[in-house]
């Protein structure tokens, strides 16, 4: 049984009653439907006409660039670590370097392979948002490691006896580095997410243009590429002025006048390139990770992002190539990990990157095997004969019963 409960002539709505269910009919020109799939052209990122030979090209150089990112920075690891004793605490900061490129490696580089070769995002929403943390970590955590590498230099070389870096120090250094980093990346996980245009799942390249979208990348270009970038500039303004008033700058001078040492000069210069390279090439990807949401554009070419993307990882791979063009104890140490040498005693073949000497090199100190047939002389040299030498030195007094003088 069923009745109309109200109807109106001008009225839409129709209330109509069962004995078993209430039922609301609306009027569907008056309701509107939220519908999370959307067209590919509604995606100003997305790209629409993607070939083969751009595919194939994407993967050959994103395998390249990972295979020389892995191997370097494992180089750089193996280093550090097969050394008798760390003569540099900033080791552990070029050790730290070396695990963040290495996880950029491991956690990004495989899964954004991946889209490029089946040209979607296959990996689900959860491993989208952890790339895209990822991405956004690591970058930090190593512009905030470099600005620890150039205060221990500062305080090495400007104030040596006032204040330095020891061991546990740059442990804590290296925290408190990648805990910031991690506090400033956190909210990534929530604001990237999956995007469905069509059939296919794809991973958001950028934040939405909303207001909190864009008041957080504000806060990560600013904590993460402006903050470190004025600090090591102030930094090592400081070091380089301190070292030409030395008297290094350019200029000829005598080693045993000079107050700064000839390698601490060219560990700082080394690092300073280090801190060039890595900003040129990371500043491109947070540029345009804030230019995308605040500009509003309704197009963006997809090569614009595989361009940041190369640039980013980039950096990763550029640190160990550094170290071999401009370091001679790195160089020596992957030449005896190549080689598999025994020679692990001497002080020459403890690696320090960023420390090396003239002297070090030339004049090193090690333990020799003994065998174990050799005798010690029961009778000592001619040279250690105390009483042969007493004798020598003796002004005998003939005819005499003075007792006898030593000269």
């Amino acid at each position: 049984m069923s009745g109309v409960i109200n109807s109106t002539p001008g009225d839409n709505t129709t209330f109509i009653m069962d004995t078993t269910t209430l039922m609301v009919t609306i009027n569907t020109t008056e309701m509107s439907f939220l519908n999370t799939t959307q067209r590919p052209n509604d995606i100003p990122w997305l790209d629409k006409n993607t070939s083969s030979i751009s595919a194939v090209l994407e993967t050959v150089i994103l395998c390249v660039m990972w295979v020389f990112t892995v191997i370097g920075n494992v180089l750089v690891c193996i280093v550090i670590s097969r050394s008798r004793r760390l003569q540099s605490t900033t080791n552990y900061f070029v050790a730290s370097l070396a695990c963040g490129d290495l996880c950029l490696s491991v956690c990004c580089m495989p899964f954004i392979l991946g889209r490029v070769i089946s040209q979607a995002w296959i990996f689900g929403t959860a491993m989208c948002k952890l790339v895209r943390f990822f991405q956004y970590v690591i970058p930090g955590a190593n512009m905030y490691v470099l600005v620890c590498i150039c205060a221990d230099r500062f305080y090495t070389i400007i104030y040596p006896l006032s204040f330095k870096v020891t061991r546990s120090r740059a442990k804590k250094m290296v925290f408190l580095s990648w805990s910031f980093g991690v506090l400033v990346s956190i909210p990534a996980l929530y604001f990237f997410t999956t995007v469905t245009a069509g059939t296919t799942s794809h991973c958001s390249p950028y934040l939405t243009p909303k207001w909190d979208s864009i008041f957080y990348i504000v806060c990560v270009v600013l904590f993460h590429l402006i903050t470190p970038s004025l600090a090591l500039t102030i930094g090592y303004t400081r070091v380089f002025k301190h070292i030409w008033r030395a008297g290094v700058g350019g200029r000829t001078f005598q080693r045993t006048m000079n107050p700064v040492p000839r390698a601490k000069v060219k560990m700082v210069k080394m690092l300073l390139i280090v801190n060039v390279v890595n900003f040129f090439l990371i500043s491109p990807y947070y540029f345009t990770q804030l230019w995308y949401p605040v500009a509003q554009v309704s197009s963006v070419p997809v090569s614009l992002y595989i361009a940041t993307i190369w640039t980013l990882y980039s950096s990763a791979m550029s640190r160990p190539m550094i170290y071999m063009c401009y370091n001679s104890n790195f160089r020596r140490g992957c030449r005896e990990v190549f080689c598999m040498s025994t020679m692990k005693c001497y002080r020459s073949n403890a690696y320090a990157i960023t420390n090396v000497s003239q002297f070090g090199k030339k004049n090193h100190v090690g333990v020799v095997d003994i065998d174990n047939s050799f005798q010690r002389p029961c009778t000592p040299s001619k040279a250690f004969d105390r009483s042969a030498m007493i004798g020598r030195t003796q002004w005998p007094l003939s005819n005499s019963s003075m007792p006898s003088t030593y000269l």
